[in-house]
């Protein structure tokens, strides 16, 4: 690594930090009110592939989001309808036909309207869901109606128009032994889903009221109505799809690692892998597709508070961007205008209940932006979880230097959780002695050092983090001489530990200075991992201790 490649990864970021700034700068319509979507997932299995009958076990078995409405049929599985080898088939297209042909949005209504084998329907569960469905306040608001409550249950006419289909795909299934990956046990694929919206306008509302059979309803009528409700075509639309590698595997038993692991079997680990394939997807799918992006208002401040949780899917972690309504005298219209970016904490309300204008609030913390107010409306942005930091450390260890950080908190349930790699490098003269030189060498010598660790991070102010940390890694060295004594490199482990103080120029865009401190582990080592019996800092002298960092972070 040296300063030309810190250039190229530092120019490389440039596009990527305009592409995130849009998000803010480009000015958009934002919904200021959220309804629940609802789901119908199904898999797509391709007969005679690796694994496909224990993929589609455990698919029955997925654990559903409590953010969507549950509208899974008796029959979630069906065989592909193309083969992987047609190049000519667009994947996307054929499936569409097949849900089509297979009246797969007829059979999401039927459900919706309750619709029994006698071709009678209720609109018992769309008034249990408008009801459902409706925030503190939309329910004191209603109260103040002579309808009162049967408001709130009308209110499900508008979630029937949320209703998506969602097709997953798990392909490439592999155990670790197929994938020739050694020392662990588990799985990994390859999961696309593709997504699809039932269209449920107003003109197909309509036709499916004129087949509602009646108690007085005759003989005649009730055949009528039958017929026209197996003439009725409700039609579905693409909308996207999204693609995501997935690993569920553990170190094992008889390895360092996986003695210190509680060990799973590789069914329970299938299970996270297929588990983890739906969540993963409905977690992107929230980032792009404004209809599965929570909406709601701040409602206290000193600690930020907000009327969502389970029911939401809110998880710890999960990023919001906050907007002020303001008026534009322009354009005589109001607009959003963006003023800060939270996150939630562990402090996740269940509020899997009906409102009653009394709903509990989950607590967020603030990351970005200015002093927000009660009233500011909040809209779900999720994130990918990813940092990348690139910078010059400086000190006895020192040179350019690059870390990426990756946010654990939706996965473990802590805030501001990190898990980090971080790599280095460095040319620089010592005079040095190794063990089998007569005399002392100097020379130019080339370190490289690699790490892992974990770290917190502590918000000081709106837009100013400190970030400890603590990580072990591995530094080796090499040189002319070096090559020729030992025909490879040296190395040797060491702690790192410090602490990072960044400071927001964007919301995701962070100036990062921080100390830190090199701690050796051992001695020094030879190529083949010998002990050379003396240590790192005796044969280089004093290349241990403290270092600072300067650099710029981009979150993604």
């Amino acid at each position: 690594m040296n300063s030309k490649l810190l250039f190229v990864l530092a120019t490389s970021l440039v596009p990527l930090i305009g592409v995130q700034a849009q998000s803010i700068d480009q000015a958009k319509v934002i919904p200021s009110t959220y309804d629940r979507s609802s789901l119908t997932c199904l898999y797509m299995k391709f007969p005679g592939e690796n694994h496909v009958t224990e993929i589609a076990s455990k698919f029955q078995q997925v654990v559903f989001s409590d953010k969507y409405y549950n509208n899974n049929l008796a029959n979630v599985i069906f065989e592909a309808p193309y083969s992987r080898t047609n190049t000519e088939i667009v994947p996307e297209v054929a499936i569409k036909d097949y849900l089509t042909n297979q009246k797969i949005a007829k059979s999401v209504i039927s459900k919706w309207y309750n619709r029994k084998e006698d071709g009678t329907m209720t609109m018992d569960l769309i008034f249990e869901r408008g009801m459902f469905n409706a925030s503190d306040a939309e329910y004191i608001k209603a109260q103040t109606t002579k309808r009162g409550n049967a408001l709130l249950q009308d209110y499900g006419n508008r979630l029937i128009q949320r209703s998506y289909i969602l097709v997953f795909d798990f392909a490439n299934v592999k155990n670790m032994s197929e994938a020739k990956v050694a020392d662990q046990h588990g799985w990994e694929a390859t999961v696309t889903a593709y997504l699809y919206k039932i269209d449920f306008n107003e003109e197909i509302q309509a036709a499916l009221y004129d087949c509602w059979i009646y108690p007085e309803d005759s003989p005649e009528v009730k055949a009528e109505k039958l017929q026209k409700f197996e003439q009725l075509e409700i039609p579905i639309e693409f909308v996207t799809k999204t693609t995501h590698s997935l690993s569920a595997s553990q170190a094992n038993p008889d390895t360092q690692l996986g003695k210190l692991t509680k060990q799973k079997s590789d069914d329970e680990l299938l299970m996270e892998l297929v588990q983890s394939g739906y969540d993963e997807t409905l977690y992107y799918l929230e980032r792009k597709y404004e209809d599965f992006m929570v909406k709601a208002t701040i409602y206290k401040v000193k600690p930020i508070q907000v009327k969502i949780g389970k029911k939401e899917g809110l998880k710890c972690d999960h990023r919001y961007f906050v907007y002020e309504y303001l008026y534009d005298e322009k354009t005589n219209t109001v607009k959003p205008v963006y003023r800060g970016v939270i996150r939630a904490t562990s402090k996740i309300a269940d509020n899997r209940q009906l409102a009653t204008g009394e709903m509990p609030t989950s607590t967020f913390y603030q990351t970005a932006g200015r002093k927000l107010q009660t009233g500011y409306l909040v809209r779900q942005q999720n994130d990918i979880g990813i940092e990348i930091l690139a910078g010059y450390e400086m000190g006895e260890i020192g040179g350019p230097y690059g870390r990426l950080d990756f946010r654990l908190g939706r996965f473990i349930g802590l805030k501001a959780f990190f898990i980090y790699l971080e790599g280095g490098g460095q040319q620089k003269e010592y005079e040095y002695h190794y063990p089998s030189y007569t005399k002392a060498t100097t020379e130019d010598v080339t370190f490289i050092h690699y790490g892992v660790g974990l770290a917190q991070g502590l918000m000081l102010m709106r837009n100013m983090e400190l970030r400890p940390y603590i990580g072990i890694g591995l530094e080796s060295a090499s040189s002319d001489e070096i090559d020729k004594a030992d025909k490879g490199n040296l190395s040797t482990l060491f702690l790192k530990f410090g602490g990072n103080l960044a400071i927001n120029l964007r919301h995701n865009i962070q100036l990062t200075g921080g100390i830190n401190y090199y701690a050796l582990i051992g001695n020094a080592s030879n190529k083949d991992n010998s002990d050379l019996g003396i240590k790192w800092d005796e044969i280089f002298q004093d290349r241990k201790g403290l270092s600072g960092l300067v650099g710029l972070k981009i979150m993604f």
